[in-house]
């Protein structure tokens, strides 16, 4: 998206002789190229930083205050993103590979690719950005998560499919089946679904959105109480299903994250990826309504 001076585009703004990816005003992006501010700070650059949040909303790091663990990737942030797992080469621009992207959470559950035919690719249009995955091979992974210290997780994203095959977004698990509070969210003719397992019971709890057909973006939101026997999926600010029952007990477990994929190995996502937040805990009504805010500004949804 270019600002015009006149009848003239500029394609490119500076602070000093820093080039500037985004320009806003109020919540509407004015100028996207390809910059994140946290590039200004490079180097143990000394400064200030404050971005503003509209009354009543909420920025998605004060959902892991107090030592909550989880992970959020935010791929519209270049300075989390580098095409090499080792984190060596930094993405500068739109159609380069991403084998590592950083956890903005604090909790350092980076997410990376080692195989370089299997990294999503990141990409830029409309004053957006995100990452591609193929649905053949692209995914990511972190090391294990320890999730063993809670019975409650929220999974906020902004998705797109491509398709109506099933395709996961993602997924905590070694082998999902027989884990303890596993859970994964997929995309499919119905949009969004999200589950979870637990080792003292054999089958799951399953909750699904209303059919979306076709390629469609959404902001897809799943939250998860096991004391409650309750999981929820909510799509573009509306709850669409809960599942109840009893299905166990115990807690979240100690296990990977899968990004674009089901344990590594399948039902790889065809689609975009614009933003994946997981908080250790179940997030709060105002919590949610701020979040689902923040995911719809990084997919240009309408909720």
């Amino acid at each position: 998206m270019a600002l015009k001076l006149g009848a003239n585009s500029i394609n490119k703004l500076y602070f000093g002789s820093t080039p500037i990816n985004k320009a806003y005003l109020g919540a509407g992006i004015l100028f996207s190229g390809g910059f994140s501010p946290a590039s200004l700070f490079a180097g143990g650059q000394e400064g200030l930083w404050l971005e503003v949040v509209k009354p009543g909303g909420l920025y998605p790091a004060s959902l892991f205050a107090g030592g909550t663990e989880g992970a959020w990737y935010d791929p519209s942030d270049l300075s989390t993103l580098f095409q090499d797992s080792a984190g060596t080469t930094p993405v500068t621009a739109s159609g380069q590979p991403v084998g590592l992207m950083l956890d903005k959470s604090g909790n350092d559950n980076h997410a990376t690719q080692a195989i370089s035919a299997k990294r999503p690719i990141y990409t830029e249009g409309s004053g957006l950005s995100w990452l591609a995955f193929d649905g053949v091979g692209d995914t990511m992974a972190t090391a294990a998560i320890d999730f063993t210290g809670t019975d409650k997780v929220s999974i906020f994203t902004g998705t797109q499919k491509d398709d109506n095959s099933t395709r996961m977004v993602a997924e905590l698990s070694s082998t999902f089946v027989g884990n303890e509070g596993s859970f994964f969210m997929l995309t499919s003719l119905t949009y969004g679904s999200t589950s979870r397992g637990d080792a003292s019971v054999s089958s799951n709890q399953r909750v699904d959105t209303n059919t979306v057909s076709g390629a469609n973006t959404s902001v897809i939101t799943a939250l998860s109480d096991i004391p409650a026997d309750s999981t929820i999926i909510r799509r573009n600010g509306s709850q669409e299903g809960e599942s109840t029952g009893d299905k166990g007990a115990g807690n979240f477990g100690n296990y990977p994250l899968y990004i674009g994929s089901r344990n590594n190995s399948s039902l790889f996502l065809n689609g975009k990826l614009y933003g994946l937040i997981i908080p250790g805990k179940l997030a709060s009504a105002g919590e949610i309504a701020s979040t689902e805010a923040y995911m719809a500004s990084k997919t240009g949804v309408t909720l």
